[in-house]
């Protein structure tokens, strides 16, 4: 056998041995971080039944604390001051803008929204919150503690009293019914302390919303 034909023997044997143990190639995205599993749920669109806890920041103070709220079937979510905002069909992260816009409208300074997508709504307290957001001295929920409901003194005590630019006379309290229709009543807290009007102390359940306006010196 001719050295060329041993030589032509060889490459072959190693081109047999080189094809039978190719390397995969990867691009540099194969080697991203893949989100885990709360990540990818955390990232899923709004739909109605979804529950969402928001809170607003203006300029360092709190204006929203953990309200929480469940969209509807239209998708809107029903949220202290600015009322309806629709939300469903969007990413948390797309439904926090939105929402940033809707309460920028109401205030100067650009506000900051945390938003977070309830993963479990069941687990809420045995008989839900309220909501109670401005002029007391902490705005937030408040967890009732009855079958009744919770009164809107305990709710006030609660919440840490009235500020001093409260406007007592003009509380407004909204209520959404399971088909997503909202009722609104004004109250005026000064009859129940002092006309001792027990009557005007509002039996509140969960999902309320209590707005306490500023007073206008």
């Amino acid at each position: 056998m001719s050295i060329f034909l041993r030589m032509s023997a060889v490459c072959a044997a190693l081109t047999v041995l080189i094809s039978g143990c190719t390397t995969e190639t990867s691009t540099s995205g194969d080697f991203q971080p893949q989100p885990n599993v709360a990540e990818k749920i955390s990232s899923q669109a709004l739909q109605p039944g979804d529950a969402i806890e928001i809170s607003v920041e203006v300029d360092g103070k709190m204006e929203v604390s953990m309200h929480r709220a469940t969209l509807n079937a239209f998708g809107n979510v029903t949220l202290p001051l600015v009322g309806d905002v629709r939300v469903g069909g969007l990413k948390p992260d797309q439904a926090r803008s939105v929402i940033a816009g809707a309460y920028g409208s109401y205030y100067v300074n650009p506000p900051v929204i945390m938003l977070t997508k309830i993963e479990n709504p069941a687990e809420e307290g045995e008989w839900g919150y309220v909501t109670v957001t401005g002029k007391v001295g902490r705005p937030g929920r408040v967890k009732i503690t009855s079958s009744k409901g919770i009164k809107l003194t305990q709710l006030i005590q609660e919440a840490g009293g009235f500020s001093g630019s409260a406007k007592q006379t003009e509380i407004r309290i909204t209520r959404i019914s399971n088909d997503g229709s909202k009722k609104r009543i004004t109250v005026d807290y000064t009859e129940i302390g002092q006309e001792g009007n027990v009557e005007a102390d509002v039996s509140l359940i969960d999902g309320d919303i209590v707005y306490i306006p500023e007073r206008i010196f």
